[in-house]
């Protein structure tokens, strides 16, 4: 049976540190041929993360076909397990999905003999996106026990927190957020011990790394300004000063807002390397998905 990689509760400290491992080793030039069919089923726009996947595909040797919203019988109504369940009938062996949905409960996901990867459940889970940061700041720094990482923005929205969150905390980091407080979750006990900070300026002063993310209006009920947004919470220059460690951004920037354009891949930026471990780690994901 294909294994899935939904959430990063799906994955245990040792297959997370064979996923770097192998993503490192990839990184370094080592490639195999592997053979097989990859379905990647986009419904929410991307470009970091299916462009990464597409190439992680040729990569390693699978060909692969990408369906966006528009082309999708979801769009018709077709439930999300009939879709899966004609992806295997036609041969392919892994779907790689991006979705406007919540895919939570996913218990009957389990009998479903086709491997999965979860490329973004709406507001739920990124756990690709979560590995390639855990790898950028693991370059960064060797480890994260004791390390402080601060997560800026709009927390309610953001699955890349969610799966980060639970993944640092894993490997031993403190986790501080700062946000307008109707973009922050009410509950917080699934992610541990989360420290909340009313101003930035503190938060950045106890920041060993800080990790900004977009403001997701598209999934706001009530509009908030641009301007006082970024005077609040964005990365100015003179946050930018401030930042005693380094900073990234999962993408895609909206400058103005999270941050000023002339910073966003300043000395400071590790926006880039998470560009660039993507891939690995798509790479290494889906070597380990075939390998189940």
């Amino acid at each position: 049976m294909p294994r899935r990689l939904i959430s990063i509760d799906d994955l245990s400290k040792e297959e997370i540190n064979s996923i770097l491992q192998r993503a490192k080793e990839y990184r370094a030039g080592k490639r195999e041929s592997l053979s097989g069919s990859v379905a990647l089923i986009f419904l929410e726009p991307s470009t970091r993360t299916r462009l990464s996947f597409e190439r992680a595909c040729k990569e390693l040797g699978f060909s692969f076909h990408s369906v966006s919203r528009p082309e999708s019988s979801i769009a018709k109504g077709e439930s999300f397990l009939d879709t899966l369940i004609t992806l295997k009938e036609l041969g392919f062996c892994m779907a790689v999905f991006r979705l406007n949905f919540v895919l939570f409960p996913y218990k009957w996901l389990e009998n479903i003999d086709i491997g999965l990867i979860n490329a973004g459940d709406a507001t739920h889970q990124h756990p690709t996106q979560a590995l390639t940061d855990l790898l950028c700041i693991m370059d960064e720094f060797e480890r994260l026990e004791g390390l402080n990482v601060l997560f800026v923005g709009d927390i309610l929205h953001s699955r890349v927190f969610r799966s980060d969150a639970k993944l640092f905390s894993l490997f031993g980091a403190n986790i501080g957020i700062c946000g307008p407080f109707e973009l922050l979750p009410e509950d917080l006990s699934p992610f541990g011990d989360i420290i909340v900070f009313k101003n930035i300026d503190e938060a950045i002063n106890w920041a060993d790394i800080t990790i900004w993310l977009r403001l997701q209006k598209e999934r706001h009920k009530h509009p908030i300004s641009d301007s006082s947004y970024f005077l609040q919470f964005g990365l100015t220059k003179e946050r930018h000063r401030a930042l005693k460690g380094k900073f990234m951004h999962p993408g895609p920037v909206i400058t103005g807002v999270d941050m000023e354009e002339s910073l966003v891949y300043s000395e400071k930026s590790l926006i880039k390397a998470q560009v660039r471990n993507g891939l690995y780690i798509r790479m290494a994901t889906l070597k380990w998905v075939l390998d189940g």
